[in-house]
């Protein structure tokens, strides 16, 4: 027995040697005598049945195998060690194997194969508390998803590599990283926060590779928001850096970033130089996904010169490129860019092929962003590419393609918000280390926004109206930083898992919304989208086949139309100016009448789906010759056609009964000891009180009685106490009182209690601090609740994102301060009017600015309120 163990202690001392001398061979790049050493040390682990000694070897031998170039042995090789690693519950060998094999599947183009390796790993090394192991594996996953598109999905797993290890060595990278990947989403200043930051980190540990990187990425972010010479200071800077670490491939990268640099700067000759330098670093280092870049940059300069056909070829080798190598980022841009080129030489029809693919490659990765403020973010990068598509099917005749993509270009973000289930993070179970610091950051968090909302007003204290402009400069930092932790609770929501990206409705599906009683036969759709290049405008109704398009494209024209909106706005929304009949007039001929001239007299409803500043605009107040088109129609607005369905899937499920009245007329705690609106600014005159909100709630509090049977009214201190869990028991709800725009936040919106706090925009959207699934009508008799920030990409924030999102399919909102006096008789006509017949909210709002018409009220007083919906 003691000479079988003696042997047995020699045999596997020897393993012990051929290992050790394998990984000396190793160290000394002697891949063949490291080979022969590890396979001496595999055959005694296998004889001795050394379980744990044979998985590690044989992913020791994988990794020489990879060096020598035999990746069918090496992927053998890992294999058998994830399986001997299993037999004997070697846990963090299988991670450490795992992760081998991962990158081995990724470096030969399995990426498929190579995600699941790296999911694997990840599981394993969090059940086994290896920080390092998870750090490794989120680290790859998130560079797989980025180079999928998947810019949220690499985000989140950058922040939770972050997050594995306080002194991990490899924090300036993923620090890098997450700037990268907030940039592709459009966070551009979170982007240059984050890559600043990696830069200190690096440049502590004088680390000259990856202050190269930071330097010349934060350069890439100042290039994408049109800093040019800002971006080509960085990208001189990043140069130098890989100068100094000898970097070759990145020296090559930031000379073809300076090169694109100085095409946008006007000077092709440099561009080019630099541009067809850098292409042959890349290419010398088989650095594709850079090479195709590169190419892209000359054909730009091509392009520029006016050589077209120079700048094909060049944009169709990066085309190629990025396909091969599966890099859909870049062949998005390669796409468009071809697209531009026919375009530009005519070739209409393979320009609207090349600009089409580039729109659904760019929806399929706006399809994998979950969070809504990351797909809001994402949208305006869609802004150019949109606008392309559309002005070439309008020059090619395709009206019904062109009203389709201006569909797919607006408000998809608030589709899919309101096509989804809610996730109301309040009721996370705290059941992990992880998500309990993430609850308790985000309750530090909303305590000081909770603080930062005691918002300074402006303005005289005699003013008499209901709202106010703030400053909100310190909000937006902690906003932006509780919007990052809310997004981080959601993912462990287990509702996260399902969100799902909405398709917009084809113009099929459109028509066949009258088929479905969806739309009354009289109503008609008008669609706005407002280019730097053009105007787009189009209705659509039940007897037309097609829509029928009116383009407004001369500069000249435009700038007037801007005038003129502009002038509107300011003259309307200040009490005292009276609006010139004639510029109402002009307003009309230049956004309805080309589109509604021809319309079919039964036409008496118009839903206006606004672009830009076009939300903010009163058409009930525009005027045809004849009269305001109040007494023609009435009006609805919606930001987006696509959600015509989800509205009238809620209005089915709404009763047309029950009355909530609230009233805040008392704001005289707001005028106590100089009440502190923010953390810098103090006001001793605080907030007015609103003198005819009471008589208003009362007169609405008996048409709610009369109508319905039940109707509560509630006033002063008890909104506070009880709106927010009243809100969901009642389809009808009125509120009158204060309110706020903040245009630095849109989102710290809101209305205004009578402590002087504020019931927001983002509370209501992200803390479901209202929510109710019996929602019919809320009236907001409050001063520019109907304002919103218009994004590029053609989102809403604000307010009425809040209140759709809280379950309530119709909204009445004003657009400007209005009179306490005129809001509270408006508003008690309307609910009478809406009560007494049958008419629609629409109709009932129209019959009300029609009465104060007549009784010789300016449109200052009546024009501002809208209704948001479709009823």
């Amino acid at each position: 027995m003691g000479k079988r163990s003696s042997e047995q202690s020699k045999r596997l001392k020897e393993m012990e040697r051929h290992a050790e001398r394998a990984w000396q061979d190793l160290q000394a790049a002697d891949y063949g005598g490291a080979a022969d050493s590890f396979e001496a040390a595999i055959a005694i682990a296998s004889e001795m049945e050394a379980t744990v000694n044979l998985a590690v070897y044989l992913a020791r031998m994988a990794f020489v195998k990879q060096q020598l170039g035999d990746f069918q042995a090496a992927e053998k090789a890992l294999l058998e060690s994830i399986d001997m690693a299993k037999s004997c519950q070697a846990s963090e060998v299988e991670t450490h194997s795992r992760l081998i094999l991962g990158e081995l599947l990724r470096d030969t183009g399995r990426l498929e194969a190579s995600i699941e390796q790296f999911l694997d790993a990840y599981d394993l090394a969090a059940s086994t508390k290896d920080a390092a192991g998870a750090e490794l594996a989120l680290c790859n996953l998130g560079r797989l998803f980025l180079d999928r598109g998947w810019a949220e999905q690499a985000y989140s797993c950058f922040l939770e590599a972050l997050n594995q290890r306080e002194d991990s060595e490899h924090k300036a990278a993923i620090l890098g990283y997450l700037g990268l990947s907030t940039m592709e989403l459009g966070k551009f200043d979170q982007a240059i926060t984050y890559y600043r930051t990696a830069y200190l980190e690096a440049e502590f540990e004088d680390d000259l590779q990856h202050m190269s990187v930071c330097r010349g990425s934060e350069g890439n972010t100042l290039f994408e928001v049109g800093q040019y010479k800002e971006a080509l200071t960085c990208y001189q800077e990043a140069l130098d850096l890989s100068d100094r670490a000898e970097d070759a491939r990145r020296h090559g990268i930031w000379l073809g970033n300076i090169g694109t640099t100085w095409l946008k700067l006007g000077d092709v000759d440099k561009a080019l130089e630099f541009s067809k330098r850098a292409v042959a670093i890349a290419d010398t280092h088989q650095d594709r996904q850079a090479q195709a870049a590169h190419l892209d940059s000359i054909g730009d300069c091509y392009a520029e010169l006016g050589q077209p056909e120079k700048a094909a070829d060049y944009y169709r080798q990066a085309l190629e490129l990025s396909e091969n190598i599966e890099d859909r980022l870049g062949k998005r841009i390669y796409l468009a860019n071809l697209g531009k080129l026919h375009e530009r030489i005519g070739q209409l029809q393979p320009a609207f092929d090349y600009l089409a693919r580039a729109v659904d490659l760019f929806d399929e990765q706006r399809s994998t962003i979950r969070a809504d403020d990351l797909k809001t973010s994402f949208a305006n990068r869609g802004e150019d590419l949109y606008k392309n598509v559309v002005r070439v099917c309008l020059s090619l005749g395709k009206r019904v393609e062109a009203l389709e993509y201006v569909g797919r270009a607006k408000s998809r973000a608030l589709l899919d918000l309101l096509n989804n289930s809610p996730i109301d993070i309040n009721h996370l179970a705290e059941s992990d280390e992880s998500l309990k610091k993430l609850i308790l950051k985000e309750r530090e968090l909303r305590a000081k926004i909770d603080q930062l909302e005691r918002i300074f007003w402006q303005g005289s204290s005699d003013s008499g109206h209901r709202g106010a402009s703030v400053t909100a400069d310190q909000a937006q930092r902690v906003y932006n930083e509780w919007r990052d932790v809310v997004n981080q609770l959601k993912r462990w929501h287990p509702n996260y898992a399902t969100l799902v990206s909405s398709s917009t409705l084809g113009f099929d599906e459109i028509k066949s919304l009258w088929n479905k009683h969806q739309l009354q036969d009289e109503t008609v759709i008008v669609e706005y989208f407002w280019t730097d290049e053009f105007l787009l405008a189009a209705s659509v109704s039940k007897e037309q086949p097609e829509p029928v398009v009116h383009m407004l494209a001369g500069s000249d024209e435009r700038d007037a139309l801007s005038m003129d909106v502009e002038t509107f706005l300011e003259m309307s929304s200040t009490e005292g100016w009276e609006v010139p009949v004639s510029l109402c007039r002009r307003l009309y001929d230049a956004l309805l009448k080309p589109v509604i001239a021809g319309l079919s007299r039964k036409a008496n409803h118009l839903i206006i789906v606004p672009h830009g500043s076009l939300y903010h605009l009163p058409f009930a107040a525009l005027h045809d010759g004849d009269n305001f088109l109040c007494y023609k129609y009435s009006f609805s607005y919606l930001p987006s056609t696509s959600l015509i369905p989800v509205l009238s899937r809620q209005s089915e499920i709404a009763v047309k009964d029950k009355y909530l009245v609230s009233a805040i007329s008392d704001y005289s705690a707001t005028r106590r000891d100089g009440l502190v609106f923010s953390s810098s600014l103090r006001s001793a005159a605080g907030l007015d009180d609103l003198s005819y909100t009471m008589e208003e709630a009362k007169s609405i509090l008996e048409v709610g009685s009369k109508a319905a049977g039940d109707a509560k009214l509630i006033t002063n201190e008890e909104v506070k106490r009880s709106f927010p869990s009243l809100f969901s028991q009642y389809p009808v709800v009125h509120f009158a009182g204060h309110a706020v725009f903040n245009p630095e936040e849109p989102m710290a919106s809101g209305l205004v209690l009578s402590d002087g706090t504020v019931l927001t925009a983002a509370s209501i959207l992200e803390r479901s601090s209202l929510r109710t699934q019996c929602g019919r009508l809320l009236v907001l008799s409050a001063c520019q609740t109907g304002v919103n920030l218009v994004t590029p990409g053609g989102e809403i924030l604000g307010l009425a994102r809040a209140l759709m999102y809280a379950g309530m399919p119709n909204l009445v909102l004003s657009l400007w301060e209005v009179a306490d006096r005129s809001t509270s008789d408006l508003m008690q006509e309307f609910h009478q009017s809406w009560q007494a017949g049958k008419l629609t909210i629409a109709e009932a709002l129209q019959q009300a600015q029609k009465s104060a018409v007549e009784r010789g009220l300016p449109v200052h007083a009546w024009a501002p309120f809208i209704h948001f919906g479709i009823d």
